[in-house]
Protein backbone atom coordinates (compact mmCIF):
# COMPACT_ATOMS: atom_id res chain seq x y z
CA UNK A 1 0.00 0.00 0.00
CA UNK A 2 1.56 3.31 -1.05
CA UNK A 3 2.64 5.85 1.33
CA UNK A 4 1.73 9.53 1.94
CA UNK A 5 3.35 12.25 3.99
CA UNK A 6 1.41 14.64 5.17
CA UNK A 7 2.48 18.23 6.26
CA UNK A 8 0.91 21.50 7.34
CA UNK A 9 3.24 24.17 5.50
CA UNK A 10 3.14 28.33 4.55
CA UNK A 11 6.03 29.28 3.35
CA UNK A 12 8.20 26.41 5.17
CA UNK A 13 6.79 23.29 7.22
CA UNK A 14 5.07 24.36 10.03
CA UNK A 15 4.04 20.64 11.37
CA UNK A 16 4.39 17.12 10.41
CA UNK A 17 1.18 15.53 10.55
CA UNK A 18 2.47 12.13 9.52
CA UNK A 19 2.79 9.16 7.46
CA UNK A 20 -0.13 7.36 6.30
CA UNK A 21 -0.64 4.31 4.63
CA UNK A 22 -3.77 5.25 2.00
CA UNK A 23 -5.30 2.83 -1.06
CA UNK A 24 -4.41 5.33 -3.81
CA UNK A 25 -3.72 9.53 -4.28
CA UNK A 26 -7.67 9.81 -4.40
CA UNK A 27 -7.39 8.85 -0.98
CA UNK A 28 -4.68 10.95 0.33
CA UNK A 29 -6.64 14.24 -1.58
CA UNK A 30 -9.71 13.12 0.35
CA UNK A 31 -7.67 12.53 3.86
CA UNK A 32 -5.98 16.15 3.26
CA UNK A 33 -8.98 17.68 2.81
CA UNK A 34 -10.50 16.27 6.11
CA UNK A 35 -7.29 17.51 8.08
CA UNK A 36 -7.41 21.03 6.03
CA UNK A 37 -10.95 21.11 7.78
CA UNK A 38 -10.15 19.97 10.77
CA UNK A 39 -7.24 22.70 11.43
CA UNK A 40 -9.42 25.37 10.12
CA UNK A 41 -12.16 24.09 12.94
CA UNK A 42 -9.49 23.28 15.90
CA UNK A 43 -7.17 25.79 15.08
CA UNK A 44 -8.72 28.97 14.01
CA UNK A 45 -5.50 31.19 14.51
CA UNK A 46 -4.62 29.41 11.41
CA UNK A 47 -6.78 31.11 9.08
CA UNK A 48 -5.78 33.98 7.09
CA UNK A 49 -2.00 32.95 7.10
CA UNK A 50 -1.63 30.73 3.74
CA UNK A 51 -1.79 27.60 5.43
CA UNK A 52 -2.19 24.67 3.51
CA UNK A 53 -1.96 20.56 3.54
CA UNK A 54 0.75 19.77 1.57
CA UNK A 55 0.66 15.76 0.31
CA UNK A 56 3.73 14.19 -1.31
CA UNK A 57 3.83 10.39 -1.97
CA UNK A 58 6.60 7.92 -0.94
CA UNK A 59 8.76 9.11 -3.91
CA UNK A 60 8.71 12.95 -3.54
CA UNK A 61 5.68 13.20 -5.93
CA UNK A 62 3.80 16.19 -5.11
CA UNK A 63 0.11 15.12 -4.76
CA UNK A 64 -2.14 18.26 -3.82
CA UNK A 65 -1.79 21.29 -1.45
CA UNK A 66 -5.35 21.77 0.12
CA UNK A 67 -5.49 25.68 1.44
CA UNK A 68 -6.83 25.55 5.26
CA UNK A 69 -8.55 29.39 4.58
CA UNK A 70 -10.43 27.91 1.53
CA UNK A 71 -12.17 24.11 2.50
Amino acid sequence: MPRFHFKLVDTRTVADHGVHDLVDERSAQIEAIRLARSLRADRPELVGRNCSVAVVDEHGKSICVIPVDSI
